[in-house]
């Protein structure tokens, strides 16, 4: 019925057959493969069946997309309210569709784990989330026993920009590295340690990188439910941004900017849900974001989501 792939940086490909289902709020046993939305209202762990044959499934489901002129009016509506409201930070999406023949998607899976092996790379096809895949460089939570790690990533230009980083996109980084160190002090992990920023490019962008390493005797579920979303999803202050989000944006972001991965007891390997896309017969939907501070400039934010498009659409125009 459903059919999930996946290869984690470094690791063996699996290809899986089986089906997605709901899971309660209360799922500290579980254990396996994990997705959840944005705000993790709704979370799908997955149950293997060896009998289930490969199948696609594409939802006729309306995108709502946005054009240029569009994004600006939203943009501005945000910068007057961070000028009049406490926000530090604030993360927009829009989504892009383009045309693209859905017998494609398995070669696209394919050139995906190929030019990003740093990247978790994933395709997910079901009857209700319909066809995902993406490539990840975000990684929320890593487990290996009580160890723990976790990245701040944010700021983005192109990874050919030697020009120094920006104090806007500096002050972006800083805001998700102080919301996940807080956040680890308050669940009591000890031994929290910091190594960063750097740059760390993701194909055709590159980011500020902050790693973060801590012990905890919490479960991995517990975590997901304080660190996820940050802001470099979201925005800081959290609450607030959410509530913005959500009167702002047009569209459901589903599981874009939601998380996934395999969620186990000491051996957690969970990603941010980022540089991906919904496959629909004939197109193919990118989900796309920035963040936005009170200097924020709308055209350039609108120029930064292009060139994390490209991460996809690079590789559909060698297909």
């Amino acid at each position: 019925m459903s059919l999930l792939c996946y290869r984690f940086p470094n690791e063996e490909i699996v290809r899986q057959t089986g089906y997605f289902h709901l899971l309660s709020d209360e799922i500290v046993n579980y254990q396996g493969f994990i997705v959840s939305d944005f705000t993790q209202s709704l979370r799908y762990g997955f149950t293997v069946s060896s009998t289930l044959t490969e199948q696609f499934h594409f939802t006729d489901e309306e995108i709502v997309q946005i054009d240029q002129s569009e994004y600006f009016r939203g943009t501005k509506t945000l910068l007057q309210l961070m000028q009049m409201i406490p926000l530090q930070k604030t993360v927009l999406t829009r989504i892009k569709c383009v045309d693209f023949d859905e017998s494609n998607t398995e070669a696209l899976f394919a050139a995906l784990l190929e030019t990003y092996p740093n990247a978790l790379v994933y395709l997910i096809s079901d009857p209700i989330l319909g066809t995902w895949l993406g490539a990840s460089p975000e990684l929320l939570l890593r487990s290996v026993g009580e160890q723990g790690f976790s990245v701040s990533l944010a700021g983005t230009k192109k990874s050919s920009d030697i020009t120094p980083w920006t104090k806007k996109e500096q002050n972006e980084q800083e805001i998700v590295s102080q919301f996940i160190n807080q956040q680890l002090t308050e669940l009591a992990s000890h031994n929290i340690e910091m190594i960063g920023p750097y740059d760390f490019e993701a194909g055709p962008v590159k980011h500020l990188r902050t790693d973060f390493s801590f012990r905890t005797k919490l479960d991995e579920m517990s975590i997901l439910k304080s660190l996820h979303p940050t802001p470099a999803v979201s925005g800081m202050p959290r609450a607030l941004s959410l509530e913005v989000i959500e009167n702002i944006e047009e569209h459901e972001r589903s599981i874009y900017t939601g998380y996934l991965g395999i969620l186990k007891d000491g051996d957690s390997k969970i990603y941010v849900n980022l540089r991906c896309c919904q496959i629909q017969r004939g197109k193919m939907c990118l989900y796309l974001g920035g963040g936005f501070t009170p200097d924020s400039i709308p055209e350039l934010e609108w120029e930064e989501t292009e060139n994390k498009s490209k991460t996809l659409l690079d590789l559909v125009q060698k297909l």
